[in-house]
């Protein structure tokens, strides 16, 4: 399971490459649920009226420090972990 690294509020900063050969910072709006098994996170960049939705794979972590540390994003992981599968949830029609 992917856990998510950054809060609402954090600051971030995209890989070079991402967006062209500018790396632009963006703050984080909202954290998205997992899909395919990456973080996905709602940003806003300064430049930008409007917000994106970015995987953590593209996040530079070295220039982007996160609010949390190692401990509580082990501790977060955990908690939200589940034992029910909602995919493996059928219903009848």
């Amino acid at each position: 399971m992917a856990n998510g690294r950054y809060r609402p509020g954090d600051s971030i900063v995209l890989k070079p490459g991402i967006f062209g050969n500018a790396q632009p910072a963006g703050r984080i709006v909202s954290v998205l649920p997992v899909s395919q098994g990456v973080v996905h996170y709602r940003v806003r960049f300064q430049s930008e009226s409007f917000e994106r939705s970015v995987r953590q794979d593209d996040i530079d972590a070295g220039a982007s420090p996160s609010s949390l540390s190692p401990a509580q994003a082990e501790i977060s992981q955990t908690s939200k972990s589940s034992w029910i599968n909602s995919n493996s949830i059928r219903t009848k029609k």
